[in-house]
Parts: C-alpha cells; sequence; structure tokens
C-alpha cells in the first residue's frame, strides 16, 4: 500500500524500466525479510505441519519453515483511502476522483502528491487552480501538453496505462509473492474481446496467479468517477446510464442497472403517435380484437386486446398478458422470443378457426403477432388434426365431469362464465354449456 505515492515522491514513472525495476527491489526485499523470520520461528517451534510435502522441502537445500505462506497484496481499497494514500500496488487510479459509498454519499479526493509538486514548481496560484480544474473534470493531466514531460511522467494514473504495462506490473511483485495478488488491469471503454484475451495470456505467460480485467464504464454504478458528482448515477435510485440504440432512424434509450447479480432493464418512454393494425380473431371465448402497434421501423412495440362483448370472466387477464408483453417489446425483448411463449398454451375451449387451431387467448395472440410480423395469413401452425380431436375429446370430458357435479360453477372448470354472446351468465344444461338469456350453446 502507498506504491504509486512513493513513485510521485521519486519522480519515478510507474510504466518504466526504473518503475519496474524498483517495484522488484522492493517486494525482494519484503519476502526476503518475511522468509528469514519465519526460518527462525521455526527453529523456535518447529515448520509447518506440512512441510514435507511443501516447495521447501524440495531440492538439496531445504529450508525449515514456519509458515506455509506469508505475503500476499490485498486491495486495500477503503483503507488506503482512509489513510489517503495509494491502494495495494495499483497505480492512482485518478489525480482527483469522487468515491461513492452505499448509501450514496460522495467523498471528493486530490492526490495531495501532486498538489504539493505543483506547488514546489513554482506554478502560479492561477495557473494551480486551472491545473486542478482540468484534473478534476478529466482525472489526468496527460492531455495538458504545456506542461513539463517529467512531470506527466511522474504523474500517470490507472487509465493512462495500458494494459500490457498493467500485467508487468502484477507480474514483477509476483516473484516475490506467496500467494495470489490483487491488482485491476484497466481498460478503456472500446476494450475488445482480443484486448480482454490477450490481457489473461500476458498474465498467465508472466506467472500471475490471477489476473482481473476491468472495462472502463462497463457498469452503470462505479465507486470510483471523475467528474461531478451531478453525472454520477447514485447507489440509491434508478440508474441514469443509457446507451442509444438505433431504429428507424430514431433513437431510442435503454436503461440498464445492476442489483447484486441481476441486470434491470427499464423500457423505452412510448412515442406519442404509434401506429398499427387490428385483427379480429375467433376463441373458445369469444371474438377476440387484438392490436399491434409499431415504431417507424415496423417493429411491433405494444399490444392491446379485447373481448368481444363485455369480455366477461377472461378480459383482465388478457389485458394483463398485454401490457407485459408491451412492457417487454419496449425493453427491447425479441417479438419472436414472446411469439415461442405464448404459441402452443392450452385452454379448455379450443377452437378451429381459418387460421388454424386456437388453443387458448395468449395462443390466439401469439398467432396474431406471428402473423403481424411476416406480413400475410400464415398457415395452420396450430395442433395436428389428431391433437385437435383429442382436445376436442377433453372439452366433452370436461362437460360431462361439469354435469355429475353440479355444485361447482363453470369457472371452476375452465369455462368463462360469462356468454360470449350477450354476457350473461351461463349454465351447465345437458352436458353442454348453453345461456338461457340469448339461446348460445357451446354445442351448436
Amino acid at each position: 500500500m502507498g506504491f504509486a505515492d512513493m513513485l510521485y515522491k521519486m519522480g519515478v514513472k510507474y510504466n518504466s524500466e526504473e518503475g519496474y525495476t524498483l517495484a522488484e527491489k522492493v517486494m525482494e526485499t519484503i519476502q526476503k525479510e518475511s522468509h528469514k523470520m519465519s526460518q527462525e520461528l521455526a527453529k523456535e517451534k518447529g515448520e509447518f505441519p506440512n512441510w514435507k510435502l511443501s516447495v521447501f522441502a524440495k531440492g538439496e537445500k531445504k529450508v525449515k519453515m514456519r509458515n506455509a505462506a506469508l505475503t500476499t497484496v490485498a486491495p486495500t481499497g477503503s483503507i488506503s483511502m482512509m489513510l489517503d494514500t495509494s491502494s495495494g500496488l495499483e497505480p492512482n487510479f485518478a489525480l482527483a476522483y469522487v468515491k461513492q459509498d452505499k448509501d450514496a454519499q460522495f467523498y471528493h479526493y486530490l492526490n495531495e502528491h501532486f498538489k504539493n509538486e505543483l506547488e514546489n514548481r513554482k506554478f502560479s496560484d492561477k495557473e494551480i487552480e486551472a491545473i486542478k480544474k482540468e484534473v478534476v473534470d478529466r482525472g489526468s493531466i496527460q492531455h495538458l501538453t504545456y506542461l513539463p514531460q517529467d512531470l506527466r511522467d511522474t504523474f500517470v494514473t490507472s487509465m493512462d496505462i495500458d494494459p500490457e504495462s498493467h500485467v508487468r506490473m502484477q507480474a514483477t511483485f509476483q516473484k516475490h509473492v506467496d500467494n495470489s495478488i490483487s491488482k485491476t488491469i484497466n481498460m478503456p471503454n472500446e476494450a475488445t474481446v482480443e484486448d480482454v484475451k490477450q490481457a489473461y495470456l500476458d498474465a498467465w505467460r508472466l506467472g500471475c496467479k490471477s489476473c482481473t480485467v476491468y472495462r472502463d464504464g462497463s457498469r452503470t454504478i462505479q465507486v470510483l468517477n471523475v467528474g461531478d458528482e451531478k453525472n454520477i448515477t447514485k447507489t440509491t435510485e434508478a440508474p441514469k446510464a443509457k446507451s442509444e440504440l438505433e431504429t428507424g432512424g430514431e433513437k431510442e434509450v435503454r436503461v440498464e442497472a445492476t442489483l447484486g447479480e441481476r441486470a434491470i432493464i427499464a423500457p423505452k418512454e412510448r412515442p406519442e403517435t404509434l401506429s398499427g393494425k387490428t385483427y379480429k380473431v375467433k376463441t373458445g371465448y369469444g371474438n377476440l380484437y387484438i392490436t399491434i402497434n409499431d415504431d417507424n421501423a415496423g417493429s411491433p412495440q405494444e399490444v392491446f386486446a379485447m373481448l368481444g362483448k363485455t369480455g366477461g370472466y377472461f378480459q383482465e387477464q388478457t389485458e394483463a398478458i398485454c401490457r407485459l408483453i408491451s412492457l417487454g417489446l419496449r425493453s427491447h425483448i425479441s417479438p419472436e422470443y414472446i411469439i415461442k411463449h405464448l404459441k402452443g398454451i392450452r385452454g379448455p375451449m379450443v377452437t378451429m378457426t381459418t387460421r388454424g387451431t386456437i388453443l387458448s387467448l395468449p395462443d390466439a395472440i401469439g398467432k396474431i403477432m406471428e402473423e403481424h410480423l411476416n406480413n400475410n395469413i400464415r398457415e395452420n401452425v396450430g395442433l395436428s388434426e389428431e391433437e385437435v380431436m383429442v382436445a376436442a375429446q377433453e372439452s366433452v370430458a370436461r362437460s360431462e365431469a361439469l354435469e355429475s357435479d353440479s355444485g361447482k360453477s363453470v369457472a371452476e372448470y375452465g369455462y368463462m362464465p360469462g356468454c360470449p354472446e350477450c354476457g350473461s351468465k351461463i349454465v351447465m344444461s345437458e352436458g353442454c354449456v348453453e345461456c338461457p338469456s340469448c339461446g348460445y350453446s357451446r354445442c351448436g
């Protein structure tokens, strides 16, 4: 802890040959002294139980050790902030940054060594303020070409250093560390899969025991941030980070965040005007009128459905299904994926139509969505002839059960209690569902 700040005070560039040499000298000293003390303790108290199976017992020169392992490099993130120093063997995240805790409290940091160096170099108060403003906005001084080159070389930050140099510094420390090392290989937002792969391969080839890669901006909520806290997504509120997706010449907004390990996606806002088509399809619960509205690119954005007449028992369920479909569509879920999960859902009132076999209300919505997408009337994509007969037999069996148990309502058997023609209450009569008001008969 404090390694990067030490380099600042010594005027040594982190990602330089001098920086790597100094890193190895420091860690080798710590390693040698810790092992030396462990050997002294082994003489006094004996070696650790599995010493005979360890690397220390191999070779001609056996080394008696009290400890199996002594050194590691921990992240020390919060501790280093409390002590106002750099963490682990990491370069400083930025010369000025904002830390956000779990309660959305913000803490502003400005590197003291950098501030002192500006004063030691006799910059005027006006110049120092201008430089500080740039550092607060950008976190780095690499873009300030009017500053002396040696100052810019010394005060590098995590994002000023290429991934290869990050890996090399970790490997340099690993030569003299018993356990693994906490070290982040920072990458810019435009880093590719190949860049990540190369970092892991480099770490493996150089003898690192672990490798952690972070691509800047890959998470909506970050603990450390550069810039004004007004533009930082808080941990206690809805996510603000936005990525734009081009659809039909218009920009859509997709909002994402993480809650634990779950991704949370908020649907884009509905435009004032959408155009679409309304379809009529016969179901076992009456005529279903389905409206599908598209965006300018012809992609479905919302679905509405209304049962004929009063709609009866299942109208509320139909509305709920359509609302969820609309939310899914506006959250960029593929229409084909939704159709796949709707089609094939079977209810008790199977109906043959010109569009094929309609198994249920969700099945009807799925089939109409598919027809809408393909822009033509599809062939019968429902059940085979044999399956239709099985469905019909199940319907008859259900009717017979109704007749033998008059103590239950028709709704308990999955039938709509409202007449699909007039909305009146239907009854069971001679093994068939009928409406005493208008004469509708399920068997007719």
